[in-house]
C-alpha cells in the first residue's frame, strides 16, 4: 500500500498558496509552482477531487499521461511519466 501525498504548507502571505496547480503545455510543469505536474499541491488536490471514485482518477491521469507523452516527445523531453502520473495514486 502507497501512502499519500500530504499537501505542501502554503508560507503565510505566499500569493501561489490559493492558486490552482495546474499543468502548462507543452512542457507539463506546474503552473503555479513550476515543479513537474501533477505537482505535490496538485496530487494533494486530485486525491481529494476524486478521493470516492480512484479508478476514475487513474482514468483521467492514464489520458493526461498519454497526452504529456505526445507533447514531450515533440520538444525532446524524456520522463518517467508513469511515475509522475500514476504510481503515487
Amino acid at each position: 500500500m502507497t501512502t499519500s501525498p500530504r499537501p505542501p504548507r502554503p508560507n503565510p502571505g505566499d500569493p501561489a498558496a490559493d492558486r490552482p496547480h495546474l499543468p502548462m503545455r507543452p512542457l507539463w510543469g506546474c503552473d503555479t509552482c513550476r515543479a513537474e505536474w501533477p505537482c505535490q499541491s496538485a496530487r494533494a488536490a486530485l486525491l481529494i477531487e476524486y478521493r470516492d471514485n480512484l479508478v476514475a482518477l487513474r482514468v483521467y491521469l492514464s489520458a493526461l499521461m498519454a497526452e504529456a507523452d505526445a507533447q514531450l516527445s515533440q520538444v525532446n523531453r524524456a520522463s518517467d511519466l508513469y511515475r509522475r502520473f500514476l504510481s503515487w495514486v
